[in-house]
């Protein structure tokens, strides 16, 4: 077994010499096993088969090592594989190195009397299978790789290179993020003495993919470090020393990541490369050695280099890395605010200057500033990036602790405005308009200047006492209309609506999904997409229509500001980690209205707190109120005992387990047992907390088995009879989704990512694991496709991009004007969505024809027939986007 890497040149003279004369000698006979007919299958094999198709994989594996694209702010892979899409255009490579493989496989694999292959006559077949499945592997068809790779495991089991069929299993395995798989196949090779030596750099770069993969950063570094100074690739090693920087910066470990960051610079790598390793190294010193002068000088010569135009902003952000190190908090943030107003076309950089600023303002706990940041942060990083879930997370809190403060301020705001008399009501209208509108003169100055987000290091007022004086709300400019500079530039003048922040707005439903962007500029100000008032007329119409003036509507907005303390305190406590902000919030609302229906969780939730924040005297004095006045409650048992609530939730009640068992059933695709139960539920335990999510899955379940319709009707039952629950909020989203697939609404949303399909009437059927074709229907005669000549088209595209897989044409006629062609077979759904998306947008087979011309489908044996027989091709369409785009 050879390494896998294949040196430029032609075979030696002596073998072409010696070839023709083996031949002839052996008659190309595969069933004799002597040492002649063995040289002549080995010789064979090796050269005409292994070397040439080896050659054809390394050119197709450095192509899509070329066309993979490095983000360097985040950790880069260890391995350039390049994705499916991008696969496709190395196919003919990858398609010839299989072609070659095999054919030497058929004709040079030594058989016995009883046609079985003997494993050890011959020393390159095996390489072959192996070359064979490392092709599979790149072309993303792995479950293909994974049959092939265990082949050679198992087959060969007297050559140490069986033990690469077993390393690239592991590779595979972690392709398709079966970690389990790979670690199994990674422990047997780890303890393989005889792995052949050639090859452990390899074997090391994989366990350090695994190891990174699950984020086990310390085994990922030992692993890496060891495979780094075994390869002998330059690139190679100048990108995992690259990588290993990475690591130990990501670790905290500034001094060795510095240092490893200097050996990449060392090396004269890509400009790229080097760019990049200097910008992180400056971020990695913190002057222990000397260094930091050094490294700023570096980087001023880089930002004053003109070919760093559009490189500004991460050259300010290295900078800014340095003050922050260097301990000079003031430079830093002026500095990444210089990142984001240089910003060009780096929106990822940009986000991460934001969230830089954001985190800043975070740890300074000014909320209302830090949750902007976190905002554009959001709006600006994919969700691809690495810790985006985390950042999404974050806003989201932040976004609702500032709409809650907001609440307690308007409300407040609303109340003292009540308390006047009207003729002061009139003229605290007129100043607060007056002042909104200075405000929108003072953002329009800022907004020609460019200063943006110019004071982010300022502090910002958060307190809970800013409804009186100069807090006022409706006197703070910035609590109105903070960000809409930012806003504007980024976005225009949109309308307030769901998913604003969406050119193309896309519903995405989901278990656990984020929370939609919620608006933190107060319903009670309307006006134009600036948030200031078309008119001052309308203006203070649309004030003392607010203003609650009736006894009714005081306590409304009293029961607001209550809500909103309670789950300001409860945001702080668990998803921000303030104790001290919770403890205060829960303070106030007990000073402020003592006899809130509140009182007891706030009680208990004071005396955590205090727990935490190691105030005894503070938890004892709310212990006691709890043990003493609310000796029965739940509250008063956790107190006596801290096992309480453990052992409770261990003890599931009667109707929990039926509601899990009805769950299990709608995820087996009982829908009619999940309708029935919902009935029994209905009977067996009335009126429980568990009904919105039994009737939820009920409405699941009938869109799974019934009409469109009856499907919508019972989503809107939901909607109106359950408006407290979250379950309404899902409905809605499955109803909006529902009207922008029929066409109902202008945004032409898209179906809903990972929710099944509709259920609807239609005479096709969905079967998504069954056998499927491809087909492309277009007019027979006088229309824009020449069947005969496309037939060829197609069957060159198949040799070429599908040749392992063996594909078959057939066409027939479809009516009497259009023509069928029929492309089989493919296992299920997902293979015949690749075909046909590779087809579809493949110039070789389509030229330049009107998409018009034809209809290009996806469809599954059990649906061909019944198409061929009716001819519904519109009702198909209308099946397939549902079920295939």
């Amino acid at each position: 077994m050879t390494s896998p890497r294949f040196s430029r040149f032609s075979a030696p003279f002596g073998v072409a010499v010696l070839l023709p004369l083996i031949m002839v000698w052996t008659s190309c006979s595969n069933t004799k096993d002597t040492l002649i007919t063995r040289t002549f299958h080995n010789l064979s094999a090796h050269y005409n088969g292994y070397y040439n198709a080896g050659l054809k994989l390394e050119d197709a594996t450095d192509k899509l090592a070329a066309a993979s694209a490095d983000h360097y702010d985040r950790i880069l892979p260890v391995f350039q594989y390049g994705d499916a899409a991008k696969a496709k255009a190395v196919y003919p490579q990858l398609e010839d190195a299989m072609k070659r493989t095999r054919t030497v496989i058929e004709r040079h694999t030594i058989i016995d009397k009883r046609g079985n292959e003997k494993p050890n006559s011959e020393k390159w077949i095996d390489d072959n299978h192996l070359l064979y499945g490392k092709a599979q592997f790149f072309k993303h068809d792995y479950f293909d790789a994974i049959e092939t790779f265990k082949y050679v495991e198992s087959t060969y089991r007297k050559e140490a290179g069986r033990h690469l069929g077993s390393l690239w299993l592991a590779k595979t395995y972690i392709e398709l993020t079966q970690m389990r798989e790979a670690e199994e196949r990674l422990d047997y090779v780890n303890n393989q003495s005889d792995f052949p030596k050639a090859n452990r750099w390899e074997l090391a770069a994989v366990n350090a993919d695994f190891h990174l993969q699950t984020k086990n950063y310390d085994k990922a570094i030992t692993y890496l470090t060891r495979a780094a100074a075994l390869v002998k690739k330059r690139d190679t090693k100048i990108r995992w020393l690259f990588i290993l920087a990475q690591l130990h910066q990501q670790k905290g470990e500034f001094a060795i990541a510095f240092n490893f960051y200097s050996k990449v610079i060392k090396m004269n790598p890509k400009y790229e490369v080097g760019f990049n390793a200097r910008l992180n190294r400056a971020r990695c010193s913190d002057g222990t050695s000397g260094n930091n002068e050094t490294v700023r000088k570096e980087l001023k010569r880089m930002q004053e280099d003109p070919k760093n135009k559009d490189f500004l902003d991460q050259i300010y952000f290295a900078l800014a890395g340095l003050a922050k190190n260097e301990g000079h908090p003031e430079e830093q943030i002026d500095l990444l605010n210089q990142s984001v107003r240089s910003s060009t076309t780096n929106t990822t950089q940009k986000a991460l200057s934001y969230l830089e600023l954001g985190k800043i303002l975070f740890d300074k706990k000014e909320y209302r500033t830090a949750q902007i940041y976190y905002d554009s942060t959001t709006t600006l990083l994919t969700t691809e990036y690495p810790d985006y879930n985390e950042i999404l997370a974050r806003r989201n809190s932040l976004t609702k602790l500032v709409k809650n403060l907001r609440v307690i301020e308007n409300e407040d705001s609303l109340q003292q405005l009540a308390a006047l008399s009207p003729a002061d009501r009139q003229a605290k209208i007129d100043e607060v308009i007056s002042k909104e509108q200075e405000a929108k003169q003072k953002e329009a100055a800022e907004k020609q200047s460019n200063q943006i987000f110019h004071q982010a290091g300022q502090s910002t007022p958060n307190n809970f006492n800013s409804q009186s004086g100069s807090g006022w709300y409706f006197y703070n400019p910035q609590a109105i209309s903070f960000g809409l500079n930012e806003f504007t530039k980024k976005f225009g003048d949109r309308k307030l609506e769901d998913n604003w922040r969406r050119a193309n707005k896309q519903t995405v439903l989901g278990d656990g999904e984020a929370p939609s962007v919620e608006s933190i500029t107060d319903d009670t100000i309307k006006g134009d997409s600036t948030g200031v008032a078309v008119n001052s007329g309308q203006r203070k119409a649309e004030m003392l229509k607010a203003i609650p003036s009736s006894k009714e509507a005081l306590e409304k907005s009293t029961a607001k500001i209550i809500d909103a303390y309670y789950n300001v305190g409860t945001l702080y406590r668990e998803q921000l980690n303030d104790a001290a902000s919770s403890a205060e919030a829960f303070e106030k609302l007990l000073q402020r209205y003592p006899e809130n229906k509140y009182k007891l969780q706030s009680y208990y939730q004071l005396y955590r707190l205090y727990t935490t924040l190691s105030n005894t005297s503070r938890a004892d004095y709310y212990k006691t109120i709890i043990l003493n006045q609310y000796g029965s409650s739940e509250y008063a048992e956790i107190i006596r005992n801290p096992n309480y609530a453990i052992e409770k939730a261990h003890k599931k009640s009667d109707l929990e387990l039926f509601y899990e068992e009805t769950y299990r059933k709608y995820l087996n695709g009982e829908y009619a047992d999940v309708i029935q139960r919902k009935a029994q539920a209905d009977q067996q335990f009335p009126r429980n907390a568990l009904t919105p999510q039994f009737e939820l899955l009920k409405a699941l379940s009938i869109g799974k088995t019934q009409p469109l319709s009856t499907f919508e009707a019972s989503l809107q039952d939901i909607v109106r009879n359950f408006g407290d629950d979250p379950v309404k909020d899902r409905a809605q989203d499955i109803l909006d989704a529902i009207q922008a697939n029929k066409g109902g609404v202008q945004n032409n949303t898209p179906a809903p990512v990972n929710t099944p399909p509709i259920a609807t009437t239609s005479t096709f059927k969905y079967a998504p694991d069954t056998m499927h074709y491809v087909v492309v229907i277009f007019q027979n005669i006088g229309g824009p496709i020449d069947g005969s000549k496309f037939k060829i088209k197609l069957s060159d595209f198949n040799t070429k991009y599908f040749g392992s897989k063996n594909v078959e044409v057939q066409d027939i006629l479809f009516d009497a004007r259009n023509k069928i062609l029929i492309i089989k077979s493919f296992a299920n759904r997902k293979e015949a969505l690749s075909y046909s998306t590779t087809l579809y947008d493949n110039d070789e087979v389509y030229v330049n024809t009107n998409p018009d011309a034809y209809q290009q489908y996806v469809i599954s044996v059990n649906n061909l027939p019944t198409l061929l027989q009716q001819k519904k091709t519109d009702e198909y369409e209308d099946f397939y986007r549902n079920f295939y785009r």
